[in-house]
């Protein structure tokens, strides 16, 4: 496994790393709670059409919170979903409403991929298979050049195919009429223009007049439609082969904290309820959505917080209490998955265990173990504090 000093510098600073290998690889106790998320989730119920799910981590500081959520986004896209990672310390806006959150999705979703995987659902229908055409260019030419096709019976061919692949979707008109423009536009005109304008669409970008006439996209993102949206959004992601949508909120607890230095909040009480109102929408949703995850995670105060939490918001807190509710022993299918909880039943040194596994790592990648003072870290945990540890004191041997 190839390490670099950039991976290193994300373990001093108590961060996981971004290195798929070395994340995978340094993740004890997998078995607590990862794999049967992603067996009974990601393997079962979301793949086999079930509807949706939320879930909650909820820990002290260190205790593996976006560990653990980098782990389920890589379960996630190995097994084919789309997988969406944010945190509300990255974000310079509030997260607290459907609309933002629907184009904060489509921000990170590779949109160049899904128009790919359109065109190859439409040149499958035609007896193309992926060795055959990728998606990434004109199918016309090779209809014409390989099919012998009159370019005027190609171009009607590509388009009844294209017709007959997204007729009856459960999406609205507006993104039927996406998916008809994107792929004709990639399959027969080989345009870029209007597939620019398309998925500046999609993102929730309100189009100039002419663009909408041009396109027929005349439907804008509101409020009151992004619940199907999202859901649309999701379909066209699963007719392009992508099996579902796992959507990863980090540092919940943002929602709850005072910024640095100040009294006052990012989040200032209205803006609390309207964030805590649309956790609830979703938690409604999850029988009408269809392929999607969300997993957030936060300190405990995001859930403990009478002012702030969830229990400051009395609709929502009522729908987590409809699920499983973590009691005094560590359930791994609780709606709220409570890691303080897990690590109280653990016997043996889990720190320990994780850094173990690290240094073997590291020292597999061409590092070594040096000693060097390091600084003081009794504010982070021990679990943090001990991983930071180990990495400060390696070092690449030179050959």
């Amino acid at each position: 496994m190839n390490i670099d000093e950039l991976d290193l510098e994300d373990l001093k600073s108590g961060v996981p790393p971004s290195n798929a290998g070395l994340l995978a690889g340094m993740t004890q106790g997998r078995e607590d709670w990862l794999d049967r998320f992603q067996e009974y989730y990601l393997y079962n119920f979301i793949r086999r059409g079930h509807g949706s799910k939320i879930k909650v981590l909820v820990g002290s500081e260190g205790t593996g919170k976006t560990h653990l959520l980098r782990c389920v986004e890589q379960d996630a896209r190995a097994l084919g979903y789309a997988s969406v990672y944010l945190s509300l310390r990255d974000l310079d806006y509030r997260l607290n409403n459907l609309p933002i959150l629907y184009r904060t999705i489509v921000g990170q979703i590779d949109k160049e991929a899904l128009v790919r995987g359109l065109c190859r659902r439409v040149a499958e229908r035609l007896g193309y298979g992926q060795d055959e055409y990728d998606g990434s260019g004109r199918l016309l030419p090779l209809l014409v050049e390989k099919e012998g096709w009159a370019v005027g019976d190609a171009r009607k061919e590509i388009r009844i195919a294209i017709a007959q692949s997204f007729r009856g979707l459960d999406v609205g008109p507006a993104f039927t009429t996406f998916c008809f423009l994107a792929t004709v536009t990639r399959l027969v005109n080989g345009q870029d223009e209007p597939l620019d304008t398309a998925l500046r669409w999609l993102t929730g970008e309100k189009l100039a007049l002419g663009e909408r006439k041009a396109t027929n996209l005349f439907e804008t993102l509101q409020k009151f439609n992004a619940r199907a949206w999202l859901n649309s959004l999701i379909q066209i992601l699963n007719i392009a082969g992508v099996v579902g949508l796992v959507v990863l909120i980090d540092d919940l607890d943002e929602i709850a904290r005072p910024m640095p230095g100040t009294r006052r909040y990012f989040y200032a009480t209205g803006a609390v309820s309207d964030t805590h109102e649309l956790f609830r929408q979703l938690i409604d949703d999850t029988e009408l959505l269809s392929g999607f995850v969300l997993l957030m995670a936060g300190r405990r105060e995001i859930v403990e917080d009478e002012k702030r939490g969830f229990k400051s918001y009395e609709a929502l807190w009522m729908r987590l209490q409809s699920g499983l509710l973590p009691g005094k022993h560590f359930n791994p299918y609780c709606d709220i998955v409570d890691l303080d909880l897990l690590y109280a039943t653990k016997k043996e040194d889990f720190p320990q265990l994780v850094v173990t596994r690290l240094s073997r790592l590291l020292q597999q990648a061409g590092y070594r173990r040096h000693y060097r003072e390091v600084p003081d870290l009794s504010a982070h945990s021990e679990l943090r504090a001990r991983v930071m540890e180990a990495a400060m004191m390696m070092e690449r041997v030179v050959d």
